[in-house]
């Protein structure tokens, strides 16, 4: 558990800069017990001058294990302090599951914009415009109290109760009581979707004004029923109706559990109140209208052999990483310093959002269960080997080139993130081990640096430069923990 209240590190006076808060925010228990030495992904800060509160938001990688690479992908969290103090003001709000309420996933928040009310009240607005997704903060007594709204333990119904009253106005007055729906959000939209517990239907209505769409639910409705239509054609099959999941992306209906036709309905992206329905027949999810469907396992045009295609997307990833490799070594050694860190870091950036994965697929993909062909198999292997150690010397030359910047903390994020990696795939790099010497030597972790070089010392593949350069500074590091 964290403490209420933490000290920033900061003397008391002029406002410092967000550069200043975010430096000695950095350096608190709190802000390190909830980063546990991973990669800051993003950062953005926001003022709140009429509560006197600024407000920094930050982004890292899940933490992950030899053994898989656990949803959600980040996780996130906002600090709230007082910039005069440089004190926390509250514990910060931690966001590590997916959100439930249409709001940017973790990693996906571009913008802070300030919504200012009070001294004693604020809001900061992170949802895509103009969704309505909110951090809160309310005074009491002597702290502030943090809290997401729309709150994810509520339906979309609880959390805008004037948008279900404007509904029911909306239908107007029915016979036989009230009527019954299920609520869902629209991830990144200002629109709420309400559909009947029972009959084919979808209503638009507007979190922010309240107000029903009525032209774009009607158009919605009548996609919903014609696609429902060809996968159910006749009055003798199955009760048509409309459950909505909380998040709503997609609608599906089928005959039953078989599988055998289906009606899928995908919600548009951009902040439209709008679908697409497709409607389907067999298991080969083919559209009844005749379009032939793509099948994910049919082979590549150039290659009619699934075993040799995939060995082709393996070689020009190999090719791909290799340039990208050597195109930013060049950078690095001719002086483009800041060009080749910031190539490496969005290499290394793109690595994470794309779940860690090597050769295509997670770190424990079992391709050997994929690859048919004995005479192929090899292949495959030598050229998943080679593009492991082609991604743990992309993350061991950023480790690298964020220790000689001086930024040691995403220096050990990534050089831990190499090790696991190389770990994880029975895979070895000696200089990573004297790059991680020299950066807990630096770090002032005298007793890791010692373990790290005599560690590095063992091979006897490692060039004479680096050899004597490491017993150096071993017995340096020796000399001083006697």
């Amino acid at each position: 558990m964290l403490p209420l209240l933490l000290s920033l590190l900061v003397a008391a006076g002029a406002s410092p800069s967000p550069e200043s808060s975010s430096a000695n925010l950095q350096k608190t228990s709190a802000f390190q017990d909830w980063r546990r030495r991973r990669f800051l992904v993003a950062e953005h800060w926001v003022d709140l001058p009429e509560a006197g509160l600024r407000v920094g938001y930050f982004v890292v990688p899940s933490p992950w294990t030899v053994d898989q690479v656990p949803e959600p992908l980040f996780h996130d969290a906002f600090f709230v302090l007082d910039p005069r103090t440089g004190q926390l003001v509250a514990p910060p709000l931690v966001r590590t599951s997916l959100p439930t309420n249409g709001c940017p996933k973790m990693g996906e928040v571009e913008r802070l914009f300030p919504e200012p009310r009070s001294k004693t009240s604020a809001a900061v607005r992170f949802g895509k415009d103009p969704q309505r997704c909110l951090l809160q903060l309310e005074r009491k007594q002597e702290s502030w109290v943090l809290s997401l709204f729309p709150d994810e333990t509520r339906s979309a119904q609880e959390s805008f109760p004037k948008a279900a009253v404007a509904l029911e106005k909306a239908l107007g007055p029915q016979d036989g009581g009230s009527r019954e729906f299920t609520w869902a959000y629209v991830p990144n939209s200002r629109w709420l979707f309400a559909a009947p517990r029972e009959g084919l239907a979808l209503w638009a209505v507007d979190s922010v004004t309240s107000k029903v769409n009525t032209t774009a639910s009607e158009a919605m409705t009548r996609k919903i029923r014609e696609c429902v239509d060809q996968v159910f054609p006749y009055p003798a099959k199955p009760a048509r109706q409309t459950d909505l999941p909380r998040t709503v992306e997609r609608l599906e209906w089928s005959d039953g559990g078989s599988g055998l036709f289906a009606c899928e309905c995908v919600v548009a992206q951009g902040g439209e109140a709008d679908l697409t329905c497709r409607a389907y027949s067999g298991r080969d999810n083919q559209p009844l209208d005749g379009e032939e469907a793509p099948d994910d396992d049919s082979p590549s045009p150039s290659s009619p052999d699934p075993d040799l295609s995939r060995l082709e997307d393996l070689h020009r990833m190999r090719k791909e990483l290799l340039a990208l490799n050597e195109a930013t070594l060049t950078q690095w050694s001719t002086g483009q310093k800041k060009e080749a860190l910031s190539a490496w870091t969005a290499a290394y950036r793109a690595w994470l959002a794309d779940g860690r994965q090597v050769a295509g697929d997670p770190l424990n993909w079992r391709h050997r269960e994929y690859i048919r062909s004995d005479i192929l198999r090899p292949q495959v292997d030598e050229q998943r080997a080679a593009i492991i150690d082609l991604w743990a010397e992309l993350l061991n030359n950023l480790g690298f080139a964020l220790w000689y910047s001086k930024e040691w903390l995403q220096a050990q994020a990534v050089l831990d993130d190499c090790l696991v990696l190389l770990t994880t795939t029975n895979h070895e790099r000696d200089v990573l081990h004297l790059n991680r010497g020299d950066l807990a030597r630096d770090l002032g972790k005298v007793s890791e640096a010692i373990e790290y070089y005599r560690y590095f010392l063992l091979s006897r593949k490692i060039p004479a430069a680096q050899r004597k350069y490491a017993e150096k500074e071993l017995r340096k590091l020796e000399q001083r923990s006697k």
